[in-house]
C-alpha cells in the first residue's frame, strides 16, 4: 500500500442478476455474491472526516444494482469487466478488484467465481467522489 492509500472492502454483497447462457439461467434471475476491494487516495478523508472526500460505498452499491438491473449478461467474466469499467469511470478509485461468485452455477460446488482487477492512473484521483444527498 502506498502513502495515503486507503483500502475499502465490500464483502458478500448479495445481488440478483440475469446471467448465464443456459435456458434455465435465462428463465430467472440468479443470486450473486460480490466482493470489492477499492484502493483510493485516503489523504483528504483521513484528515477531514467528510464523506465528500472518499468513495461513498452506498453509492457504489446503488451503481452496481442499477448496472445489473439494466440488462442480461452471458458471462461472469464480462460482468466483472463491466463492473470495473463502470466503477472506474464514476468514482475516484486508484485500483479495484472485483470477485463475483455464482453459488448455484455448478451442482456439487459451493460456488463458481471470477476475479478481475484494474488500475487507473493517478489522474483519476482528481474526480469528485459521488456524495449522498443530505438527509
Amino acid at each position: 500500500m502506498g502513502a495515503d492509500e486507503c483500502v475499502i472492502r465490500l464483502e458478500g454483497l448479495a445481488l440478483e442478476a440475469s446471467i448465464g447462457i443456459y435456458p434455465h439461467e435465462l428463465a430467472a434471475r440468479q443470486p450473486l455474491l460480490v466482493d470489492l476491494t477499492l484502493c483510493i487516495d485516503g489523504a483528504a478523508s483521513g484528515r477531514s472526516d467528510d464523506i465528500r472526500h472518499t468513495v461513498d460505498y452506498d453509492e457504489v452499491v446503488a451503481c452496481l444494482e442499477a448496472l445489473i438491473a439494466a440488462r442480461h449478461f452471458n458471462l461472469l467474466e464480462h460482468l466483472s469487466q463491466v463492473m470495473l469499467d463502470t466503477l472506474g469511470e464514476r468514482f475516484a478509485i486508484r485500483r479495484l478488484e472485483v470477485t463475483i461468485a455464482k453459488p448455484a452455477a455448478v451442482p456439487g460446488a459451493r460456488r463458481v467465481s471470477v476475479s478481475r482487477m484494474a488500475v487507473w492512473p493517478a489522474a483519476v484521483a482528481t474526480k469528485v467522489p459521488a456524495v449522498r444527498a443530505a438527509a
